[in-house]
């Protein structure tokens, strides 16, 4: 029988200011001494998070999560006897902060199994909301696991947080989330919920992107962005395990590439090529328009990345679908 389970975190606050929320759930979550996961780019703004909770330390990751950060800042955090974690950032130090969260949970024998974790986003990604935590190895490669205890208790999404984030990753992670949702909505399987939530989503996204572009500063736009991803990822398995989301993570972390850029480049060509047997919820040309109005990237050579990459990357990826197949939708991305 068709059956559906609900797996976002179980609290999530939104809108400017939402922030003021974060020193009450670190107290109910039991965390009174949490550290700070996030990005080079935002250690400046650490000092605003600290009006709300003071933490013993501050760890930073790379983009693509590179496993040395990941386990450096496990060490940091466990050498300064941190008691929870607040990520800040895009997907990679969110994944930092869930695989950190889970890996001293497990070493101090906490009875949950991890330590609480908050969650706070600056792109739409929505890392946040998935069980699951990637990173990359020396050469590249891109790893992950999964786990429900990798889910943050909490998530906050505070526009007022964002206005620092550049445009163009604002509004390519915009580009992910509406990747998530048509992937979801192409899933196998029945999942009416999904679906319903994932052509909101779109709707939105298609509304909101274009006039975060036009009104930069605007919180009430970024915030409809942020619930707009919000909703694109209520089947978060099957989203992240999409066509276009996999040849993404083949070339992505590979060659430098951010995960949203990796969308912009593939989704129209991914759906082109599955609209062929499935009906779309939106138009492969539309969507291709949208990312064009943006003012985002939509050519894979502009990477220096050819032909014989993208062949080894269509051999490596080969399996559910034909490697040939693979290939022809890399290269009418180049």
């Amino acid at each position: 029988m068709p059956a559906f389970q609900y797996a976002n975190p179980p609290v999530i606050f939104w809108g400017a200011g939402s922030v003021a929320h974060l020193t009450a759930e670190l107290k109910r979550l039991g965390s009174k001494w949490p550290a700070v996961v996030t990005t080079r780019s935002l250690v400046k703004s650490v000092p605003l998070l600290q009006l709300f909770t003071q933490g013993p330390t501050t760890a930073v990751v790379g983009q693509h999560a590179p496993i040395k950060d990941v386990e450096a800042a496990i060490h940091q955090a466990d050498e300064a006897d941190a008691d929870g974690v607040v990520s800040f950032g895009g997907g990679s130090p969110i994944d930092a902060a869930k695989m950190l969260a889970l890996r001293l949970g497990e070493k101090r024998k906490v009875l949950r199994g991890t330590l609480p974790h908050i969650a706070i986003p600056t792109t739409l990604s929505v890392a946040e909301l998935a069980s699951g935590a990637g990173y990359t190895d020396e050469t590249g490669t891109k790893g992950g696991m999964r786990d429900p205890r990798l889910l943050p208790d909490v998530v906050i999404y505070d526009a007022e947080l964002t206005l620092k984030t550049p445009m163009e990753l604002w509004l390519s992670t915009g580009i992910r989330a509406l990747d998530h949702a048509v992937e979801g909505f192409l899933a196998e399987g029945e999942h009416p919920f999904n679906d319903v939530m994932a052509l909101e989503a779109i709707r939105r996204l298609f509304d909101s992107l274009p006039r975060a572009k036009a009104e930069p500063k605007n919180l009430d736009v970024r915030t409809e962005n942020q619930l707009a991803a919000w909703f694109s990822f209520t089947l978060p398995a099957a989203s992240a395990s999409g066509l276009s989301h996999m040849m993404g993570k083949q070339i992505g972390a590979r060659h430098g590439i951010p995960h949203g850029v990796t969308s912009c480049l593939l989704l129209p060509h991914v759906m082109r090529y599955l609209g062929v047997n499935t009906p779309l919820p939106v138009s492969a040309d539309a969507v291709q328009d949208l990312i064009g109005q943006l003012g985002l990237p939509q050519h894979i050579a502009a990477y220096k990345i050819g032909e014989p990459e993208l062949k080894m990357a269509a051999a490596e990826l080969g399996g559910k679908y034909p490697e040939a197949d693979l290939l022809r939708i890399y290269v009418s991305a180049l």
